[in-house]
């Protein structure tokens, strides 16, 4: 199981590469003249495949969207392999574009490339809406997916020697989670400056008093019931995660 926000920040990190990458050949490639007389319709091009895709990454990642989801690493490694193909077709479809003589036939290599790119592309963001912009979680963890990161996450904090991070994951283990929320406020108040985070903590806290109190009086079933506090579990391991 992978947290959602370490997915966007490893396609975010393999958009970066991939666009550093593909304007450093294409800026070159300009400046020796190879689209003159159509340099605008060439820009237009690189612009069309990357900025959609980095867009709504940089979207999620400033909104914060991504809180208490997850997803399994197969579905991470599905992911990333179709944004990987997408963006290596791009490369390859600018080389080889290039590769011909310039005129006419370049211009129509550019124009006849969105046939096949846009269609990949068109799959690409429709993943990361689903991914990164739907309300609900594709995967809601049960208890032995939420141990297994828990067990992750303390043992990377044995190995950096970060004890508040310690404290909160064992509050979890013993399954206070008021106890563990109560922790993550006051750490998070003394730490940090970021009132985003601090805003999630309180909204967990209510959450959980909300679901407490309606499983106290019987409003939701028990499956549901469940799914909800293994939300907010994954939520709160992800902000111990951070301090």
């Amino acid at each position: 199981m992978l947290l959602l926000t370490n997915v966007r920040k490893k396609l975010l990190a393999l958009w970066l590469i991939f666009s550093a990458v593909l304007l450093l050949f294409f800026l070159l490639q300009v400046l020796n003249g190879k689209y003159e007389g159509m340099e605008s319709r060439a820009w237009i091009w690189i612009f069309v495949q990357l900025l959609p895709g980095l867009t709504l990454l940089l979207i999620a990642t400033l909104l914060h969207l991504n809180r208490g989801k997850a997803i399994l690493h197969g579905v991470f490694w599905a992911i990333t392999g179709l944004n990987a193909l997408f963006l290596l077709f791009v490369l390859v479809s600018l080389a080889g574009i290039s590769g011909g003589q310039a005129g006419q036939s370049l211009e129509y290599g550019l124009m006849g490339s969105y046939r096949y790119l846009l269609p990949m592309q068109g799959l690409v963001l429709a993943v990361f809406g689903v991914l990164f912009f739907k309300k609900e979680s594709l995967f809601i963890p049960d208890k032995e997916s939420l141990g297994g990161l828990a067990q992750e996450l303390l043992s990377k904090a044995k190995e950096t020697g970060a004890i508040d991070r310690q404290r909160a994951i064992d509050l979890f283990v013993a399954a206070d989670m008021p106890g563990m929320l109560d922790f993550l406020e006051i750490k998070i108040r003394e730490k940090e400056s970021d009132q985003n985070r601090l805003n999630e903590v309180f909204l967990l806290k209510n959450n959980l008093a909300h679901l407490r109190r309606h499983a106290n009086y019987g409003v939701t079933d028990d499956r549901e019931t469940r799914r909800e506090y293994n939300r907010i579990c994954l939520a709160a391991l992800e902000l111990a995660g951070g301090i």
